[in-house]
């Protein structure tokens, strides 16, 4: 007998570039091993696609062990990796939709470097205070060169937010600064990323940001498939779980017009990667 319908999971959206970062950072040896014929079409926007993967992820890690005994040769890594995947395609399709007048690296450099400062002026005080971690504000102090900047100020947004409801009384930094310093950190390292050569070895490598974005949502679309395939097949005679896990591959009936772009741009992108 099917199983009444659930009700679909909440939306969730990544809430911490620094940990986008910090996963496209793990996943990009993969994408640079995709060939063309490894590239899809994903017929929804990319974070809408990473929102499904997220809200869903939950709910598959609980079948982790059932996929593991009775599907022995599913790759279970797809699933156990799954949540990198899908930050890193949100951070690639953060660095692809960064408008191209927004990328101007010395300005950008010249901003970051002053806020950065200003932010570290004040975590350190309230360190000294035992407010905030010393060794973590210890080794942002030690950042050097223009990528570490970047991730300099995408880590001290992160790291007050953290003690946010502690510290926000006690510092004259404000909440406005600190999304400047996440947008700025990441906006930094698009400009960065658009010049090869630049920066450091933590760069993107993928320097190229329509072939990065079509690589990374690939890999997470791919691996979700995989997912959803393991699943449906625990779950055949229950109804499925196809609801839970909506696929990324299928057109869907009456998409808005903004999805038949992002899929047209993946589909150009797949077309033309190298």
């Amino acid at each position: 007998m099917a199983r009444p319908p659930k009700a679909a999971p909440a939306p969730v959206l990544p809430s911490s570039p620094a940990a986008a970062l910090a996963a496209y950072g793990r996943v990009e040896p993969k994408l640079l091993e995709l060939g063309p014929e490894d590239l899809v079409t994903v017929y929804v926007e990319v974070p809408r696609a990473v929102s499904s993967v997220l809200s869903a992820l939950p709910h598959l890690r609980e079948l982790r062990d059932e996929i593991v005994r009775d599907l022995p040769n599913h790759p279970i890594e797809m699933l156990d990796e799954l949540e990198d995947y899908a930050l890193a395609a949100w951070y690639a399709d953060l660095l692809y939709s960064t408008p191209a007048s927004e990328l101007d690296a010395k300005k950008l450099t010249d901003d970051a470097g002053t806020l950065r400062e200003g932010l570290l002026v004040a975590a350190e005080a309230l360190a000294y205070r035992n407010l905030l971690d010393k060794q973590r504000v210890a080794d942002i102090r030690k950042g050097k060169g223009h990528v570490d900047l970047a991730s300099d100020l995408i880590a001290l947004a992160e790291l007050f937010r953290g003690s946010w409801d502690k510290v926000r009384a006690k510092t004259a930094v404000e909440d406005e600064e600190l999304e400047r310093a996440a947008n700025l950190g990441v906006r930094l390292l698009a400009a960065l990323a658009a010049k090869p050569g630049k920066g450091s070895s933590a760069a993107p490598k993928i320097t190229d940001a329509s072939d990065r974005r079509a690589r990374a949502i690939s890999l997470v679309a791919k691996a979700y498939e995989e997912c959803r395939r393991a699943v449906a097949y625990l779950r055949w005679h229950e109804g499925g779980d196809g609801d839970l896990a909506p696929s990324l591959l299928q057109k869907p009936r009456g998409r808005p017009r903004n999805a038949e772009k992002a899929a047209a741009a993946a589909g150009g992108a797949a077309a033309e990667a190298p």
